[in-house]
């Protein structure tokens, strides 16, 4: 059955094929489905861009091992975009020449797929599984070659605030956040959310994508007499920014979305404690009582032999996404087309990936709304868990 949204992706794809060839299955030949990937696997943030395609790897070799998806081999086309939207855009237009992928999955950051979106959006070509819950890829209209299948940043900073403001009674608020086109995005959210609750932001401050030079931002609050900071940034600016912080003897509640890479930020932070908070889109790697995390476990020991297991958030959101390519593939009739993927990638009835539901709401692009609430206490204990099942 094709949905509503997939009947608009085939009209964009339609469209793509006055613009230049296109083979019968871009990414399709009898022995392999090749998928593309534009993620940071250098600069500051590289460790996103490498957990990622690690745990989609996993997935993939895992199905590999079992025979493939219909005798075919699932293999991905990873390139370096330093998360710079500018090289983000000159890898999206060699998929688009090259015209070698079946779809471009796993990209890392708002700034940069930002400039990817656009680009496949007009070539016909889907674009699945990025780390980044931006408002604007959340817009099916705009964006119906879009499949999400983590939280918005609207679904985190709604359980974020409700904590903060709900359950700790903090009414005194600032806000950090990097100057692109992510921190502005969760701006956004964060006053939605706020207006909610009638409370306004008392300050506010900036820096720049891909830089350490965050000190600068924290100063800028210190007359506001906050009670809370929300953290806009990634692992390396942000645990720059709490380290700081505890140095000066400051006492604020630190917040921090899925995207600042918990294992991350933790390893760097001088004094990890309960009022660091976190949100998670994805259930623990380390959860026992779940049959996806088991399984991702296993995935990740069979592909790193003897070497080093990668076991954290972003490897476990990568080899959902693997997963989930597979699992897509799984349900295809007939000849593997970008626009029999589209039709398959958000269906009407939900979809299991083990003990985790990936499902779509008629006329909506997004897969999931979990959020999972943690801090880096002791036990980096869970303080609830809102939206979708697992």
């Amino acid at each position: 059955m094709v949905g509503r949204l997939a009947t608009r992706f085939l009209g964009v794809v339609a469209a793509s094929l006055f613009c230049w060839p296109v083979a019968a299955a871009p990414g399709v030949t009898a022995e392999a489905v090749v998928f593309g990937q534009s993620a940071c696997f250098t600069g500051p943030n590289q460790n996103l861009g490498i957990d990622y395609r690690s745990g989609i790897l996993a997935a993939f070799n895992e199905h590999n091992a079992a025979g493939g998806v219909q005798g075919r081999r699932l293999e991905l086309i990873s390139l370096d975009d330093g998360y710079e939207p500018a090289n983000a855009a000159v890898n999206a237009d060699r998929f688009v020449t090259a015209n070698d992928v079946l779809a471009v999955v796993g990209g890392v950051g708002t700034p940069t797929t930002a400039r990817i979106a656009p680009v496949l959006r007009t070539a016909g070509i889907p674009f699945i599984g990025h780390i980044t819950g931006a408002d604007f890829l959340h817009d099916a209209d705009r964006f119906p070659n879009v499949v999400n299948l983590r939280a918005s940043y609207f679904d985190e900073v709604q359980v974020l605030v409700g904590h903060i403001v709900g359950e700790r009674g903090f009414r005194r608020l600032g806000i950090i956040y990097q100057d692109d086109a992510f921190g502005r995005s969760v701006m956004r959210s964060y006053l939605a959310a706020l207006a909610e609750h009638d409370i306004p932001l008392l300050a506010k401050t900036t820096y720049s994508r891909n830089t350490h030079a965050v000190h600068a931002s924290l100063f800028g609050l210190a007359k506001a007499d906050l009670e809370a900071i929300l953290l806009v940034g990634s692992y390396a600016a942000n645990a720059e920014i709490i380290d700081l912080a505890h140095s000066l003897g400051m006492d604020y509640m630190m917040a921090n979305l899925s995207f600042s890479f918990s294992h991350e930020l933790r390893r760097r932070l001088d004094a990890p404690n309960e009022d660091i908070l976190v949100t998670e889109v994805v259930p623990s790697p380390f959860d026992k009582t779940s049959s996806l995390a088991g399984r991702f476990r296993r995935a990740m020991e069979a592909q790193a032999g003897n070497g080093e297991v990668v076991l954290n958030e972003v490897s476990l959101e990568g080899y959902l996404l693997g997963r989930y390519l597979a699992s897509t593939l799984k349900r295809m009739e007939g000849d593997f087309t970008r626009e029999a993927f589209m039709a398959h990638a958000m269906p009407p009835d939900p979809v299991s990936i083990d003990d985790w539901t990936v499902a779509f709401e008629p006329g909506s692009n997004s897969g999931s709304t979990y959020v999972r609430l943690t801090h880096f206490g002791p036990e980096d204990a869970v303080i609830g868990v809102d939206g979708g099942s697992p």
